[in-house]
């Protein structure tokens, strides 16, 4: 599976899933964020973790995520959803290591309310903040109108 990273005016960004089970699909126009685009995070972190049923994991097995339409328009536009639905427990644990990982990643408090505690070890932090690093920089080099092309 490819995931294409456009970036756009703005602070903004688009993507393109291609290769996958299912149909080719992509998510219009989003806010980028202080750092790269939230999708981008994940196939990091997940890379590096070698999280397979996290949140690219799901998309490579079909998953129809909020937000994400056909590039061609198809008239199964439920199978993805049931991809999720089985595969739902899995992607919500792997979006709890992706934010704790950016947390620690982007200097954010990691105590206090709300908080809670790590799901992952201090190795696997490491491993998250070095994909990060590297996952950043490649980001920080696209030019405006440009691509970032991540192989899962």
């Amino acid at each position: 599976m490819e995931i294409i990273f456009r970036k756009l005016p703005d602070n903004r960004h688009d993507l393109e899933v291609r290769d996958r089970r299912g149909p080719d699909v992509r998510l219009p126009g989003q806010a980028t964020g202080p750092s790269m685009p939230h999708d981008l995070v994940h196939a990091a972190v997940e890379s590096a973790l070698s999280i397979t049923d996290g949140f690219c994991g799901a998309m490579a097995r079909g998953a129809t995520f909020e937000g994400f339409e056909p590039v061609v328009p198809t008239r199964h536009r439920r199978s993805g959803m049931k991809v999720l639905r089985r595969g739902g427990d899995a992607v919500m644990r792997a979006e709890l290591c992706v934010n704790w990982a950016y947390r620690v990643w982007s200097g954010l408090s990691t105590e206090g309310r709300g908080v809670g505690r790590s799901p992952l070890d201090d190795r696997q932090v490491a491993l998250a903040c070095a994909a990060l690093d590297r996952a950043a920089g490649r980001w920080s080099e696209v030019a405006e109108g440009g691509s970032l092309t991540w192989r899962w």
